[in-house]
């Protein structure tokens, strides 16, 4: 039986062991399994590291199971259980769509209704990115992304370096660092002198 009222908001602890896709967090002597957006797992997934995981528990009724879904930032759990609300999304979906995105630019490209740029994301097809958007457009409105951002440069830069090679994380941080660029071309250009450089 599983007892639905148990909640957990947060877990810190040291990192005890790694896996692909999760990591065991010891928190006073207590291993937590816990499973990690791929954007997460690279930057926190190092044994002994001390960290702070905002976790989503998650009670599978029908298959007897009960996973802990962590992330980095509050914004980040808080934006996995908006998408949770969309009808044929699921954690393990939800989760993969953060994954490998910036949030705020996935978040642009759902008040912009960009159901193409959804579905350059894994796991996302046509029906699932218009239902994404039609049942969090309005959510969104309110939101402030910074709209000077050229995400759509952006989105092709970021598919170019990961095109040549270089991980999501690794592209999407060198292009954060990316100043005075408007086009891809310039972006992609200037990225892969931050990554030469080792910077990344």
């Amino acid at each position: 039986m599983l007892y639905t009222g148990f909640m957990i908001s947060f877990l810190a602890g040291t990192i005890e062991a790694v896996f692909d896709k999760a990591v065991i967090l010891n928190t006073n002597g207590v291993g937590y399994r816990v499973i990690l957006p791929e954007r997460v797992h690279g930057i926190l997934a190092k044994l002994g590291e001390q960290v702070k995981l905002f976790i989503y528990p998650n009670f599978n009724t029908r298959e007897g199971t009960f996973v802990l879904y962590g992330f980095e930032k509050p914004e980040e759990l808080a934006f996995f259980e908006l998408l949770l609300t969309v009808s044929g999304v699921g954690p393990k979906s939800a989760q993969g769509i953060l994954s490998t995105v910036d949030l705020p630019t996935l978040q642009l490209a759902i008040v912009k209704g960009d159901d193409q740029y959804l579905k350059k994301i894994s796991g996302v097809g046509s029906k699932t990115a218009q239902r994404i958007i039609l049942e969090l457009k309005t959510k969104l409105a309110t939101v402030d992304f910074g709209t000077d951002r050229d995400f759509a440069s952006e989105g092709e830069a970021l598919d170019a370096l990961v095109a040549l090679g270089y991980t999501v994380y690794h592209a999407r941080e060198a292009l954060k660092d990316v100043t005075e660029a408007t086009t891809s071309e310039e972006k992609i250009r200037k990225a892969l002198r931050i990554l030469g450089k080792g910077k990344r």
